[in-house]
């Protein structure tokens, strides 16, 4: 995991017909620091963790974008899992986690984003620094879903307060599994028999296990884990978080499904020994449907519960100091300060079917609780970020919003123009933005309307104040700015295909415009490429297209008006268009048995092409593509300003360049490599890549669930 730089330089030549040059390797790899770009939230932050003993130490888990540590010095969040490489993505997949309550230093989380076949096996991660180190055991054969239904449940891993040792794992759908080495080693539980597990608890001897199979309820063990036998008259619903108060007394919140959505019933109960009892805040009726997912209880006897999928009213966080007997609903007497974050003012309105979800406490409200060594400090997390409240119990709750370095923000399209804004981002969700100020939450530039999902944003290369995006869900597919992102007016018209409000099945795509703005080229996801030459008022279909596949994007010459290239990753084959979109034609073709691959148009250069693939990185010459030589593997490669004293603007990759996994810049045409990260920051793997075409050497990154970064050089 995290270690020392390899400080390797690596030279590379071309292949494909042409003389090969010598290889060598350099004394150091080039010094890199690496920022958050703030925009401040945008993703789901399902769970929190404050270690019981030990004051002033907050974990936070999130679907997609890992954990991260909270510094109360500095008042923003710490990621945890940057140094994991391509090879562990999916430990930015934060199923659950846990703390050992004897060792503060001591962490524990899962990795696995999907439950699917297809998905890696997930695994267990530890760490006795805080997160600053970790050590990963795979689990052969079991799937852990961070990003799957039932993210927001639990915690499902739990470290034994007697036992430092063992470790207790619920999993989606692989039952229960014990450690008895610290998570070094599992085993399955062999006397619990459901498959699916929503939340693990100990309490002394008893082990409580909820199952997350529909109206299977809550299990416990009385025997160290041997045999496990469901509660008698446990609700037949899903339990989704526990907590047991010092005298033994159990609190639950079931749902009828695992949630985030999907949910339509729910209660919470108290459980002594086998007697259960109601004490749900507002039950569920036939015009109101919804559950119950988030709990915490405080030292001081104080019970959180909250809303799952209320969505006919808004959810809402309700409180109890006499166990359940009374409540009050906290959203009756919460004020939220949105401070400078223009996104979250424009995301909280809007008259939309969803903005009561949005507009009052938020949405996905599984994450609530309550500081054990400050009762004062409530924090709950939502489908956008992360609220925290230092006056929880006075007549009027004050919530901000602290998402400082916590970003989740899933970028779908990345772009550094020559002028105007520094960045361009689309955003899942979201909308996106235009970044002027590296430094701060975006003030202006933002695509509106901003609760919708951005697929891709371009601009005209020799006119880059003109800006095109595609939009998901909302009658508008796309949208154009004639000034650099300030002010956006609806494209006229969408291709036929997405000319529907059947927007769930008819996704808006990719969509590029020309060099000087006169065409447009979109792609809807699944279709053929429809091209414009009246900026949308109509659209006709491109002929020549290659065989539809998902992500296909068109790719404008960034001299040339009437120039654009489509790359087809199933067969090898880039195709250029000379018309503007009309007709499209073989440029040339390489071997490309491995699938996949990222073309690009380099900047001010006409009929210039580097196409990332995962057999290798190719230069292509008006049509004439040669491979780069000690490059094994290029995921993504984008340009930025030429090096001093050069005019070919700096090329840079992510890839692996002499067997090394990497961020790379060549500065010479791809003759010579130099690393620009180290082991510490691998960032899982990247949506994106966009050098800046103003500032020699800068590189924006896009990591997957972590918003956008900046390196620059030391």
């Amino acid at each position: 995991m995290p270690g020392k730089p390899n400080g390797k330089r690596v030279w590379a030549g071309l292949l494909g017909g042409l003389c090969l040059l010598a290889g060598s390797v350099g004394a150091h790899a080039e010094s890199y620091s690496w920022k958050t770009i703030p925009f401040h939230g945008g993703g789901f932050v399902d769970g929190f963790l404050y270690h019981p003993k030990q004051p002033g130490i907050l974990y936070a888990r999130t679907d997609v974008g890992g954990m991260y540590r909270y510094d109360y010095a500095g008042q923003r969040w710490v990621p945890l899992m940057d140094g994991f490489g391509k090879a562990d993505w999916d430990c930015f997949g934060t199923m659950t986690m846990a703390v050992d309550p004897q060792h503060p230093d001591r962490l524990y989380a899962t990795c696995g984003l999907y439950v699917n076949d297809h998905a890696p096996d997930g695994a267990v991660i530890r760490s006795d620094d805080r997160g600053a180190t970790w050590a990963i055991t795979r689990l052969a054969g079991v799937k852990l879903g961070g990003n799957a239904m039932g993210r927001g449940t639990g915690e499902r891993l739990q470290v034994d307060p007697a036992n430092g040792d063992t470790l207790w794992l619920g999993t989606n759908r692989d039952g229960l599994w014990v450690s008895h080495d610290r998570g070094v080693t599992f085993a399955r539980a062999a006397g619990y028999a459901p498959k699916s597990v929503s939340v693990v608890r100990i309490f002394d001897s008893t082990i409580y296990v909820g199952s997350g199979e529909s109206g299977d309820g809550l299990y416990r063990s009385l025997d160290g884990g041997k045999t496990f036998a469901r509660v008698p008259g446990s609700p037949k619903l899903i339990p989704h978080q526990m907590a047991v108060a010092a005298d033994g007394t159990a609190f639950i919140t079931f749902a009828d499904g695992l949630g985030p959505w999907g949910v339509k019933n729910g209660a919470v109960f108290k459980l002594n020994g086998d007697a259960w009892t109601d004490i749900t805040p507002q039950k569920p009726d036939a015009t109101t449907s919804f559950g119950y997912s988030g709990l915490d209880l405080s030292p001081d006897g104080t019970l959180v519960v909250s809303t799952s999928c209320r969505y006919a009213s808004h959810d809402d966080i309700y409180v109890s100091h006499d166990g359940g007997a009374t409540w009050r609903a906290v959203g009756d007497t919460a004020r939220h300060d949105l401070g400078d974050h223009a996104w979250l003012k424009a995301y909280m309105g809007g008259s939309d079917k969803d903005a009561g979800a949005r507009n009052h406490m938020g949405h996905w409200l599984d994450a609530v609780k309550i500081n054990p060594f400050n009762p004062k400090e409530l924090i709950y997390g939502t489908g956008y970020g992360v609220w925290v409240a230092d006056n929880f119990g006075a007549k009027t709750t004050d919530f901000a919003f602290r998402n400082d370095n916590l970003e989740e923000t899933v970028i779908l399209g990345l772009e550094s123009p020559p002028q105007g804004p520094r960045v361009l981002m689309a955003a899942g969700d979201v909308g996106g933005s235009a970044f002027t100020d590296l430094t701060r939450t975006p003030q202006d530039g933002l695509f509106t309307p901003t609760n919708k999902t951005n697929p891709s944003v371009a601009f005209a290369a020799k006119k880059p104040n003109l800006i095109v995006r595609s939009v998901d869900f909302e009658a508008a597919r796309g949208f154009i700015s004639q000034d650099g992102a300030h002010t956006w007016t609806p494209l006229p018209s969408a291709p036929p295909p997405i000319a529907t409000r059947d927007w769930e099945k008819h996704r808006a795509g990719k969509i590029a415009i020309s060099a000087e703005g006169t065409a447009l080229v979109w792609v809807p996801e699944g279709e053929g490429a429809y091209f414009s030459h009246d900026m949308g008022q109509t659209w006709t279909l491109s002929q020549g297209w290659p065989k539809t596949e998902r992500g296909q994007e068109a790719i404008a010459d960034t001299v040339n008006d009437a120039i654009f290239y489509v790359y087809d990753r199933a067969s090898g084959v880039a195709h250029v268009s000379r018309d503007g979109g009309r007709t499209f034609t073989a440029l040339f073709t390489i071997d490309n048995s491995a699938g996949g691959g990222q073309l690009r148009a380099v900047p001010e250069h006409t009929g210039d092409l580097w196409l990332a693939t995962p057999s290798g990185l190719y230069h292509s010459v008006d049509g004439r593509p040669a491979k780069m030589a000690g490059i094994t593997t290029a995921w993504q490669v984008t340009f930025g300003k030429a090096a001093p004293g050069r005019v070919y603007p700096a090329v840079f990759l992510w890839g692996v360049v002499g067997g090394v996994e990497g961020l790379w810049r060549s500065d010479d045409t791809g003759a010579t490599w130099e690393r620009i990260n180290d082991d510490a920051h691998r960032f899982g793997q990247m949506r994106a890549i966009a050098g800046d075409p103003r500032e020699y050497g800068t590189l924006y990154i896009a990591p997957d669930g972590r918003g956008i970064m900046v390196g620059k050089r030391d």
